[in-house]
């Protein structure tokens, strides 16, 4: 299994009349925006290879009862949740009027919710050792993003593109309600005949908070931490009580802001976020973004992380038996080192190899018990890591 590369570039040609003045200044702005890029940064490490081989499964071996002794190969349902991050919007969008014109969410390459042939992702590695499991997405849809309709974001039409990856652009925990009640719609009707919704078992990964970030600065009521995590921890308790036997990757969301000093230096992504991007985040990507806005964010980050952390540990507590909340720390440490690590397009979002190593990371996390697990992503990306391969009595961590 190797990542597949991210498309080629392609120039996109141009013409416009003389005497439309004002749209010659908006092409030489958006040509300004193209021609500005400015790669430099500390490289990162070479993904490495996925080289790990199926195990035996004895022929009398029967699922376990509790969530807390599965194997890789008893999990036959990958779902995630979350938002753009996890939709994995512009992941492989090259710069601005490179095509596709629009980018897309490339959700087949989600680090937790792709399944697309070739992509580093949790259900394809699952996979080898489970080749029925389902829910992986398979393709790539154009992004709402903003879009609300009755309070609620709208999910893509294509349905058959997404998967059970439940992801939101724009979603906030707050959104996290709806995505679960997508995914036990989709199961008890798109996938009724291949799953069986009472007895399957299902990883769930659910990433979220950088939305809430963005309004931190603005003390939005969807950015308070206490509302922030009555929300995750309403969404984990209302998919408990909808979808039985679901285990839950927990993720901490990285501080977002750090993006802002990485960006703000390079010629092209200011230009972009000055223009094109300037609404991506509230806090960050306009030109009139002050210290106190991104600090803002900072204290918001981090205490939200320590409300995810709380929340895995109250679920994990419970000792239900086929239910848990598993906290994967690794996402919590996020720093930027160059260009590769975000969307060329917006310079805000997570590349391709982002996704790859992420889905790297959070693999090599469920295979490790709480104090061996890896907790700086950004430590991985520049010293490499090797695949941990599972046996035939590894449990999920």
């Amino acid at each position: 299994l190797l990542p597949a590369a991210p498309p080629m570039l392609r120039s996109q040609a141009m013409r416009f009349s003389a005497p439309l003045a004002l749209c010659a200044l908006v092409l030489a702005t958006l040509a300004g925006v193209v021609l500005a890029a400015d790669p430099r940064g500390i490289p990162i490490a070479p993904l490495p290879p996925f080289l790990c081989r199926p195990y035996r499964i004895p022929e009398d071996d029967r699922p376990p009862s509790n969530v807390n002794e599965l194997r890789p190969h008893d999990i036959k349902v990958v779902m995630a949740m979350g938002d753009s991050m996890t939709a994995a919007f512009g992941a492989t969008a090259g710069k601005l009027l490179s095509e596709p014109l629009v980018p897309r969410e490339d959700r087949y390459l989600s680090f937790s919710g792709g399944g697309g042939s070739m992509q580093y992702t949790v259900a394809n590695f699952i996979r080898l050792y489970n080749p029925n499991v389902v829910g992986g997405a398979p393709g790539r849809v154009t992004p709402y993003d903003d879009m609300v309709i009755d309070g609620h974001h709208p999910f893509p039409i294509l349905k058959k593109n997404i998967g059970l990856n439940a992801a939101l652009s724009g979603a906030v925990a707050q959104d996290l309600e709806d995505e679960v009640n997508f995914l036990y719609e989709e199961l008890t009707t798109t996938y009724n005949e291949t799953v069986d919704f009472e007895n399957d078992w299902k990883l769930a990964t659910i990433l979220i908070g950088a939305n809430n970030m963005c309004g931190a600065c603005k003390n939005s009521s969807d950015s308070d931490p206490d509302k922030f995590e009555q929300a995750l921890d309403s969404a984990i308790n209302l998919l408990y009580q909808k979808i039985p036997r679901v285990r839950v990757n927990l993720l901490p969301m990285f501080n977002i802001s750090q993006v802002y000093a990485w960006a703000r230096t390079d010629k092209y992504c200011t230009r972009m976020w000055d223009t094109i991007a300037s609404s991506e985040c509230g806090c960050i990507t306009p030109k009139s973004t002050t210290r106190a806005d991104l600090e803002a964010v900072n204290v918001a980050a981090e205490e939200y992380r320590r409300r995810v952390y709380k929340i895995a540990q109250e679920w994990a507590s419970k000792k239900l038996p086929t239910f848990t909340v598993a906290l994967q720390p690794f996402s919590a440490n996020v720093k930027m080192l160059n260009a590769e690590l975000t969307s060329d397009f917006d310079c805000f979002h997570p590349s391709w190899i982002t996704h790859a190593y992420s889905a790297a990371a959070l693999w090599n996390s469920m295979m490790l018990p709480m104090d061996e697990k890896p907790l700086n992503f950004t430590k991985l990306a520049i010293e490499g890591l090797d695949f941990i391969c599972p046996h035939e009595r590894t449990v999920l961590q």
